[in-house]
């Protein structure tokens, strides 16, 4: 199995690699479940940051502390002694991620359908312990799902359920690329089941139901849907967020 180093997956990301590099890195991808899931985590940490950042000092400062995190936890070490066991290294990089999301400040948008936008952004990370035909195939699409091409990636998500049907992840993500796509009644159905699970997703299954209503300007169910969602829940910011645009 081909190697790659972690400057390596950070240009891939900032789309720095020639067109031939990215061909085998992606079909790499295809092959290495563990390629896949570190690539999906610095991907999480990136999107958190531009879903958020303001185009103003703050945001020139957080661009700042991403490029610094680069350096931590992505670029290669200058020394083999200074190098991140894999373990270490994701364990690194969630912790950071946890803290640049700490410091994020939300800006205000005079365009409701741009905000409904910016809220829905997720980035896809599935799961890639157990080996089986579900989870191959929510890495695959997780490709297509963390470039938006939603269409591509559904399915994908629609094999995966079949393979899965007790799949959280799923029929979650199956659910948030329905609402992206406009296939609002069937993401309905797919967020409703998770909501209703026992899943740690059942609260950002709440927050894509109140924006799926939201967005076609049901307001009452939209607020109906967002009181589910507890304060100190990691979508609660979100939620709230969204509140304030209902008002």
């Amino acid at each position: 199995m081909a190697t790659y180093d972690k400057e390596f997956m950070v240009r891939y990301a900032e789309d720095e690699l020639t067109e031939e590099e990215k061909r085998q890195f992606e079909a790499d991808l295809q092959k290495d479940p563990s390629l896949a899931a570190e690539l999906s985590l610095y991907l999480e940490l990136k999107a958190t940051l531009q879903q958020r950042l303001p185009q103003d000092a703050t945001g020139e400062a957080l661009r700042s502390t991403l490029s610094d995190l680069n350096k931590i936890y992505f670029e290669p070490a200058a020394s083999p002694a200074r190098r991140l066991p894999a373990i270490r290294w994701m364990t690194a990089a969630a912790a950071a991620a946890c803290i640049v999301v700490a410091t994020v400040i939300l800006w205000p948008s005079h365009n409701n359908e741009a905000a409904f936008d910016r809220l829905g952004h997720t980035e896809m990370i599935s799961t890639t312990e157990r080996g089986a035909n579900a989870d191959s195939l929510l890495q695959q699409a997780a490709l297509f799902f963390n470039r938006q091409e939603f269409a591509k990636a559904l399915p994908l998500l629609d094999r995966a359920v079949r393979a899965d049907s007790s799949s959280q992840l799923a029929l979650f993500y199956r659910g948030v690329a329905g609402w992206h796509t406009g296939a609002i009644e069937a993401a309905r159905k797919d967020l409703q089941q998770v909501y209703n699970g026992e899943s740690l997703l059942r609260y950002e299954a709440a927050f894509y139901m109140a924006l799926s209503y939201a967005t076609h300007k049901n307001t009452a169910a939209a607020e109906e849907w967002l009181k589910k969602i507890p304060a100190g829940t990691p979508v609660s910011g979100r939620a709230k967020e969204l509140e304030d645009k209902l008002k």
